[in-house]
């Protein structure tokens, strides 16, 4: 009897360790990750509408954002246990991808856009952002880690 009442407390224990590793098996929610996703969603989707226009007359929109985005990249790499997140990023911004890194390369390939090309590309980007933004916001909060 002495030996099974050491034996569920030591279960227990183990147990409640691997319910520990298992929700911090990736990056916790970050208030900041959240908050910049969301405005490079919105900064970036009301860029591609100018795709129609010259790619020469917003050069200076488009670098400004990909500096953004490199950066919310960067921050994403930088957290432990984040590489999902990161890995999405990067395919969102790689400028050989078919995401926005590869739409903003064909943008100023071709110097304008088709309207039709436009609005296919921006749902395709909308719903990576959306992948996203949904990992983020899914993630445990920080204060509801005992």
């Amino acid at each position: 009897m002495t030996k099974t009442l050491f034996i569920i407390p030591s279960l227990l224990a183990i147990f409640l360790s691997i319910i520990s590793c298992e929700t911090t098996s990736i990056a916790l929610y970050d208030e900041t990750a959240y908050s910049q996703i969301i405005s490079l969603k919105v900064d970036s989707l009301s860029l591609i509408e100018k795709a129609t226009e010259s790619y020469s007359l917003h050069e200076a929109e488009v670098n400004a954002l990909q500096k953004e985005l490199q950066f919310a990249y960067e921050y994403a790499r930088g957290r432990p246990k984040n590489e999902i997140t990161a890995e999405q990023i990067f395919l969102l911004i790689n400028p050989e991808g078919y995401l926005l890194g590869g739409f903003f390369t064909r943008w100023e390939s071709e110097g304008s856009l088709k309207r039709a090309f436009v609005e296919n590309a921006k749902a395709l980007i909308a719903e990576a952002f959306d992948q996203i933004i949904g990992l983020e916001s899914g993630k445990i909060r920080p204060e509801d880690v005992g």
